[in-house]
């Protein structure tokens, strides 16, 4: 039996996570209101980044070791996912109270998640001390989630960001990356500068064994009920999104077939989109931050109805 046959299955409906509570009214959150990174966010169709942004997120070897020791990641790797996505969106959508609790929990989690490097990769020896508090690897874990989020609006949902809303989008995640512990001082200073880090970032990155069993976790899930022809849909979008030097690390060859496949799904979401009602389209979280800042009726108007 392969040891992707011994995981539980997923809930359909695990991946359809709740919005948060009604939260304070009138507080606007961490994130900026109306803005670009909240439109990109609240897209369900973001949720398709998800093992992409895991995928590239381990393919730096000192995450890849963090994640091999100190998580549950191979025991259910698309649970630790989804907790991952539920997080977010509470962070990007929640009020104050809600975002910083999020985020706490999150870092209760990380600040056990300490140790050494124990098998060497190229540029990275062994030895080599990790932590997840790092602030440069909590960066590129908060690059990996605007990249991949952006690039499926951009394929996936038809958003093609203009050069200034590509600036707005990256500057508005600022207050998400520092409530998740990385500071001012190691952000890019413009989505220019950020591009030019994500490049180089790339280019050093190396897929050891220990994220290659992260990604087979994370591609061959299954789920209750048997979605038939799910896991090889996953891999494909994957293949798609992901850059090709990082795609080809794990084996994700982008056959005819596969490009196929990713091909139908962004042409059946790009035509879809335009029509599908906002409670279709995107997460109830958004919907709930917009009317937690809708103006409370008038006494008057409500005694009148």
């Amino acid at each position: 039996m392969r040891t992707t046959d011994r995981l539980p299955r997923l809930p359909v409906r695990a991946a359809f996570p709740p919005p948060p509570g009604p939260g304070v009214p009138g507080d606007p959150g961490v994130c900026e209101p109306g803005g670009v990174f909240r439109a990109v966010t609240g897209e369900r169709a973001a949720v398709l980044g998800g093992p992409a942004a895991i995928l590239l997120q381990v393919a730096h070897p000192l995450v890849a070791e963090g994640v091999a020791v100190h998580s549950d990641y191979e025991a259910g790797p698309a649970h630790r996912l989804l907790a991952t996505l539920q997080a977010a969106l509470t962070v990007t959508f929640g009020d104050t109270a809600q975002a910083r609790a999020a985020a706490r929990e999150v870092g209760a989690q990380h600040a056990r998640v300490r140790g050494a490097l124990r098998e060497g990769a190229p540029g990275v020896p062994a030895g080599t001390p990790y932590r997840a508090s790092d602030p440069h690897l909590a960066l590129w874990v908060h690059a990996t989630l605007v990249w991949t989020a952006r690039r499926v609006a951009e394929r996936y949902v038809g958003r093609a960001l203009s050069a200034d809303e590509r600036e707005r989008h990256w500057r508005e995640s600022w207050p998400f990356a520092r409530l998740f512990a990385v500071p001012q001082a190691v952000l890019p200073p413009t989505a220019a500068d950020f591009e030019r880090y994500w490049d180089e970032a790339v280019a050093g990155l190396v897929v050891t064994p220990a994220a290659r069993r992260v990604a087979d976790g994370i591609l061959t899930q299954r789920t209750r009920p048997p979605l038939p022809g799910a896991a090889a849909l996953v891999r494909s979008v994957t293949a798609d999104l992901l850059p090709p030097s990082v795609a080809d690390g794990y084996g994700l060859v982008r056959t005819p077939g596969r490009r196929a496949a990713a091909g139908s799904v962004r042409a059946l979401l790009r035509t879809a989109r335009p029509v599908l009602p906002d409670r279709v389209a995107r997460w109830p979280h958004a919907a709930v931050a917009e009317r937690r800042l809708a103006p409370s009726p008038h006494p008057s108007a409500t005694m009148r109805g």
